[in-house]
């Protein structure tokens, strides 16, 4: 719980620019802090926390964040420090407490891991208009949420498809920052023939990049499994299709049917190659899907949530922690009774009965939260996630036009819920949805933060000062044009034209590190962009064409591809060539 009192940072938020000890100090008071905004300062750091891989990349964090930043230097010392950095093993593992020491700033974590959580909340609070100026935040803090994790959808030559690794550790750096203990990533069998197709060694090493640099973070590796298999798999096993009236549960891939004993042993097979080759980085929480990628309607799979579906979960559960002993296991129910069916009630019973092999239920649909967990209860009384989908809703392309901010949304959303879950993994396409992310690991975090609040510690930390309000109304403005695109209103023209107007007036006061900071770069291409589409001449014009060549450039997309699913993820540039056409 945050402990942090109000009356303690009003108190310290008065620190002179350069913090307390700070070298440059005297200096700055004397002749204001504008004088030495580029004087070469130096914040002394103390490692007081055990020598070790996660404690040395948590000290090149914050070095380098601040570097990025600033003109101070953060260097390790013993003497004259100005930060220490410590283990507390009275906190609980993912806890911090930062706290004052004679001249010092403390930042103790229950953990390494814990210890970045709170250089995290240190990082967020400080500020960096040309000299350094120290967090006043004091206090304890631990989370609520068990399972804090975020699904990364490596497909469609997206961000997390085409990123450098360089850029994807940095990415992952940033979101465990903000609280996230978990990451989860597929390999993607919808797209391959089998083991042996060209791709499939690219995409395992795809994988494994995320399961490494998750594992170096003391972050969760996650993974998916399922009924859904590589294209190439026999007709006479497949899956009958799905009844899907509703058109929210989709019947995507090559399904499996797992009542058919050769079905069953093909699913087996593959998923145990699929263990053996994460054996040796390992596999921390497995994660069964039911819909969308996968799925069976033959009589004896049906309703497949609570029979198919339940029985294949359970073998390969069985089969994950013979290669992985200490694994956790989450069962999706996403879409249960999409139409009705009986599954929600068919899952309860089952797991009344057996429910030892299970970790956590997940549950979320395309809008509001099921009712059946919240009315009724939790199958097997077992804890409870959520799947914020944080990356479509009101967007297309997924990202196509710059940022997507939602944070009125996932608050009511997040109000549905937020004293029954205990995490989840938000879904996401890229990182456009950069804001949403922060928000719903905060959520995780503590459950009664606001989204406001997680957001203007977002600007500050990510813009700099003095902009945070004007930034707010940007982001306002954008969300109501996204929930007007998505309920198919027309546009409020003159506040779109506001909100481009007032994102190029923050943009002038920006220091020259903010401005560019791909995070603020979206956002500002965002509004240029719904000036032009709801205000303007289209997306043909030389601005509009202008901001989604510099999209394609941060997302890593390809300008001519073979993908006949990459327009999902790409700006709609016209002389980008899709070579397959679009599915």
């Amino acid at each position: 719980m945050n402990t942090h009192d109000r009356r303690t940072f009003l108190k310290c938020a008065g620190m002179a620019a350069v913090g307390a000890g700070l070298q440059g100090r005297a200096m700055a008071e004397e002749k204001g802090a504008e004088q030495v905004a580029d004087a070469a300062h130096e914040l002394r750091v103390k490692m007081e926390a055990p020598t070790g891989p996660l404690v040395s990349r948590t000290f090149a964090i914050l070095q380098d964040r601040i570097q990025r930043r600033c003109s101070a230097k953060v260097v390790e010392a013993d003497a004259g420090v100005q930060l220490i950095l410590a283990i507390d093993g009275g906190l609980p593992p993912d806890a911090f407490r930062i706290d004052q020491v004679n001249e010092a700033v403390r930042i103790a974590g229950g953990s390494p891991r814990g210890l970045l959580y709170g250089v995290g909340k240190f990082l967020r609070t400080c500020r960096y208009d040309g000299t350094f100026k120290p967090s006043p935040w004091r206090g304890s803090s631990a989370p609520r949420g068990s399972l804090r994790g975020m699904y990364f959808a490596t497909h469609f030559h997206n961000w997390y498809h085409q990123a450098p690794a360089a850029e994807i550790s940095r990415y992952m750096e940033d979101l465990a920052l903000w609280g996230v203990n978990a990451v989860m990533v597929i390999f993607p069998m919808i797209n391959l023939q089998d083991w042996d197709d060209p791709q499939a060694e690219p995409a395992m090493n795809m994988v494994r990049l995320y399961a490494k640099t998750a594992k170096e973070l003391g972050l969760q590796f996650a993974t998916g499994v399922g009924n859904t298999m590589f294209t190439g798999a026999p007709k006479e096993i497949r899956a009958t299709p799905l009844p899907d009236p509703t058109h929210r549960r989709g019947n995507s891939g090559h399904p499996i049917c797992p009542s058919n004993p050769d079905g069953h042993k093909y699913l087996l097979d593959n998923t145990r190659q699929l263990f053996e080759k994460l054996s040796d980085i390992g596999v921390d929480i497995l994660v069964h899907w039911p819909y969308d990628e996968g799925g069976c309607a033959c009589e004896k799979c049906a309703p497949w949530g609570s029979s198919g579906y339940l029985k294949l979960s359970r073998d390969l559960t069985e089969l994950g922690r013979s290669y992985f002993p200490n694994m956790k296991t989450v069962m999706s129910t996403w879409m249960f009774d999409t139409p009705p069916e009986g599954e929600w009630q068919g899952l309860s019973d089952a797991l009344a009965k057996e429910n030892g092999w299970l970790d956590y239920i997940l549950a979320d649909a395309h809008e509001d939260y099921p009712r059946y967990p919240l009315d009724v209860g939790v199958p097997g009384q077992l804890p409870l996630l959520n799947f914020p989908e944080i990356s479509m809703w009101g967007n297309w392309p997924w990202g196509g036009v710059g940022a997507h901010p939602l944070p009125a949304r996932f608050q009511r959303l997040w109000d549905q819920v937020k004293q029954a879950v205990e995490g989840g993994f938000p879904y996401s396409e890229g990182i456009y949805e950069d804001m949403n992310k922060a928000v719903v690991a905060q959520f995780y975090w503590d459950r009664d933060r606001s989204a406001r609040s997680t957001l203007e510690e977002y600007i500050g930390y990510e813009f700099g000062s003095g902009v945070t309000q004007d930034v707010m109304t940007v982001i306002d403005i954008l969300e109501a044009s996204a929930g007007r695109a998505q309920r198919k209103e027309p546009a409020d023209v003159d506040a779109v034209r506001r909100a481009c107007q007032l994102a190029g007036d923050v943009d002038a006061r920006l220091p020259g590190w903010a401005r560019q900071n791909w995070r603020w770069e979206i956002l500002r291409l965002r509004a240029v962009l719904d000036r032009e589409r709801f205000a303007g001449d289209g997306l043909e014009t030389p601005s509009a064409e202008a901001a989604m060549a510099r999209l394609i450039e941060i997302y890593h997309c390809q300008m001519e591809t073979d993908d006949p699913y990459h327009h999902r993820v790409r700006p709609r540039l016209k002389r980008a060539v899709s070579r397959k056409g679009e599915l």
